[in-house]
């Protein structure tokens, strides 16, 4: 760790079928192009997919939400969790550098390696379930198109949807971004359509007569949609946003990020509310037949979508924790992990017809996502208060680093995250069907029930950091090297 890492950046953005060496490294003036407009296609074609369909018809089904609380939900829920994204994403024109690599100016250059190990964990989990529910999705397709689908058939079709959204992630950010826009035109054009087909099946008195849950139950829809939409994008915005020019408009980059985010998710999940409230069958039952197939191709397209922009930045985050590797290879290392686990969770799921290893895996990724969340707290803060992030030092690990602060540690950064993520466990309760396998003791609490632990995570860290950091800037303010003690 006590060496400099500074390998020269090609001075050009790769070409379309070139594939992006750069990875850590951020990107120079002369290699900035696009605007803000790339982002909003970037996030849109990512929340077009119909999971969002699905959460909609769980605020009704499960939380007891009529019409109009769904769509406060869905907007309160997906924005506000989207804000966290859109406040790292100003990350990426400031520095240049990927997310977790503009972290080190928060936490230190040993100090970020272990928030660089959550974010890896949560993004390689997430597109470990994007792609087993995609797998479902396409053998649902083969078995209405009269095909019987055995036990065995669902690993090639996991490992090549797996292969089909690494060799995306592979190329990289130009090819990445150019794949964004045209599926977010294309999945948008059709997910309008199968919303008004299927809307049009909706017994309308019905769906607006239905009665509300309490202002409980509101809070806990917006738990629940946040956690299921941004919060395991948190790490990722600076990822996108790094080739922008260093002068893009703050303001705009903010809007577009929560505009390209929302939108999607506000349709779908309050399409997916008034089909639960107006048809008494399952949300996919309520389309024709001669409609299912296009709704599950889009489903599957939107999972990879999302998938493809998920493996890119696990990839970079696994630069980040100290992997002396490519980003190519350290890519290549994400999908096989991502290969292993979707198809592991495909096969038992396919064999005992059990869906508990998939509910168990996606417990796991809301437990790491609360040390994300805390993250995020203290990064977030501390990018709004000092706006140093120097391009050009952060790529230095050495002690000579000007983020070298206290032997590599910033600590009241750390400390805050640490404080942040252990006021998160308190108030969270993680089960899998009726089985607790972890329950702090604030769990049963207003907040624990309500499902904003990862809210306790974020505002706790934020205000352990504004107490403690102010304390010792003086000592080991960022801008200058410390030697060792």
């Amino acid at each position: 760790m006590g060496e400099k890492f500074r390998r020269a950046a090609p001075e050009e953005a790769p070409t379309l079928w070139q594939v992006e060496e750069r990875g850590l490294e951020p990107v120079p003036a002369d290699a900035r192009h696009g605007t803000t407009r790339s982002i909003l296609w970037t996030w849109l074609a990512a929340n077009i997919g119909v999971l969002g369909v699905t959460l909609g018809s769980g605020l009704v089904t499960g939380l007891g939400l009529n019409f109009w609380q769904t769509i406060i939900v869905a907007a309160v829920g997906s924005a506000g969790s989207f804000a966290f994204v859109a406040l790292v994403s100003l990350a990426g024109p400031l520095s240049g550098a990927p997310t977790m690599v503009a972290s080190r100016a928060t936490f230190g250059v040993r100090g970020n390696l272990a928030p660089a190990a959550i974010s890896w964990a949560v993004l390689t989990g997430l597109e470990v379930v994007m792609c087993t529910m995609a797998t479902f999705a396409l053998a649902n397709i083969v078995e209405i198109l009269g095909f019987p689908v055995e036990p065995w058939l669902t690993i090639p079709v996991a490992l090549l949807l797996v292969a089909g959204a690494a060799a995306v992630s592979y190329f990289g950010h130009t090819l990445i971004m150019l794949v964004q826009k045209w599926l977010g035109w294309t999945l948008g054009g059709l997910t309008a359509v199968l919303c008004v087909v299927a809307l049009a099946n909706v017994d309308w008195p019905i769906a607006m007569a239905a009665p509300g849950g309490d202002f409980v139950s509101v809070l806990a829809g917006i738990g629940v949609i946040a956690a299921g939409t941004g919060v395991s994008w948190m790490s990722a915005g600076a990822d996108y946003t790094r080739y922008l020019p260093a002068d893009t408009s703050e303001r705009k980059l903010f809007g577009v990020t929560l505009l390209g985010s929302g939108a999607p998710l506000v349709l779908l999940i309050s399409t997916g509310a008034v089909l639960a409230l107006g048809n008494s069958e399952a949300v996919g039952l309520a389309l024709p037949e001669w409609l299912l197939v296009p709704y599950l191709i889009v489903a599957v397209l939107g999972l990879l979508t999302a998938a493809d922009l998920a493996m890119y930045s696990s990839g970079l985050s696994l630069q980040a924790t100290g992997v002396p590797l490519s980003r190519p290879k350290t890519l290549l290392i994400s999908a096989a992990v991502v290969a292993l686990g979707t198809v592991t969770i495909v096969v038992v799921r396919s064999v005992s017809g059990d869906d508990f290893s998939s509910q168990a895996f996606s417990a796991l990724i809301a437990l790491f996502a609360l040390p994300l969340v805390a993250w995020v707290g203290v990064f977030g803060l501390d990018l709004l208060l000092r706006r140093n992030l120097f391009a050009e030092d952060l790529t230095d690990t050495s002690p000579e680093s000007p983020y070298w602060f206290h032997h590599g540690f910033h600590w009241p950064a750390i400390g805050a995250w640490l404080a942040g993520t252990v006021f998160g466990l308190l108030c969270t309760a993680v089960k899998v069907g009726e089985t607790t396998w972890f329950a702090g003791p604030l769990a049963e609490t207003w907040l624990g029930r309500n499902s904003l632990g990862w809210l306790v995570a974020g505002i706790g860290a934020s205000a352990v950091y504004w107490v403690v950091e102010p304390l010792t800037r003086g000592e080991h303010s960022p801008g200058r090297a410390h030697p060792e003690e």
